[in-house]
C-alpha cells in the first residue's frame, strides 16, 4: 500500500483536483464545497492523497482536528480493501478517532461495516442529508 501526498506544488495538482470532484456530487453546493476543500489543501490545513495498492486507487483530503483525523472527501476505487490499511495507518499514528463526512447512503453502510457510527446529522436538504460518522479507535483497536 502505497501514501502519496500530493502536494499544491505537484505538476499534476490540478489534475487530481479534478478526479476529486466527484466525491462533493452529493452535495447541494458542490461547487462551493469543493472550493473551501480546495483553499483548505493549499492553505496547508488539509492534506490531500493518492493511495494506491492492487485494486485500490483512492484520492482523499483529510485534516487533523485534535486527537482527531477527518477525512473531508474522498473518492475512487478500492475502498472497502483500502479502509483496514487506512485505519491502521492513523492508529499507528496516535489519533483517537477517525470521522468522515458523507451525502450518500451506500458510504453510510460501508461505514457502518468498519464500525463507524453516525455522531451527527448535519443537515437535510431534499432527500438527501450530510451526516457524520467518527469510530473510535481507542475502543475498536487499541
Amino acid at each position: 500500500m502505497y501514501f502519496r501526498l500530493i502536494r499544491p506544488s505537484a505538476p499534476d495538482f490540478q489534475a487530481h483536483l479534478s478526479l476529486i470532484k466527484p466525491a462533493f456530487a452529493g452535495s447541494d453546493m458542490p461547487k462551493v464545497e469543493f472550493d473551501e476543500v480546495r483553499q483548505l489543501v493549499c492553505d496547508q490545513q488539509a492534506s490531500f492523497y493518492l493511495l494506491t495498492g492492487k485494486g485500490i486507487k483512492l484520492r482523499f483530503i483529510s485534516r487533523i482536528d485534535g486527537e482527531r483525523y477527518h477525512i473531508i472527501a474522498m473518492t475512487g476505487r478500492g475502498l472497502v480493501d483500502a479502509a483496514t490499511h487506512i485505519i491502521e495507518r492513523v492508529t499507528e499514528r496516535g489519533y483517537q478517532s477517525i470521522s468522515y463526512h458523507t451525502y450518500r447512503k451506500g458510504m453510510r453502510r460501508i461505514l457502518g461495516q468498519f464500525g463507524f457510527k453516525q455522531v451527527e446529522q448535519v443537515r437535510a436538504f431534499g432527500d438527501s442529508q450530510e451526516t457524520v460518522h467518527q469510530l473510535d479507535l481507542r475502543d475498536n483497536h487499541g
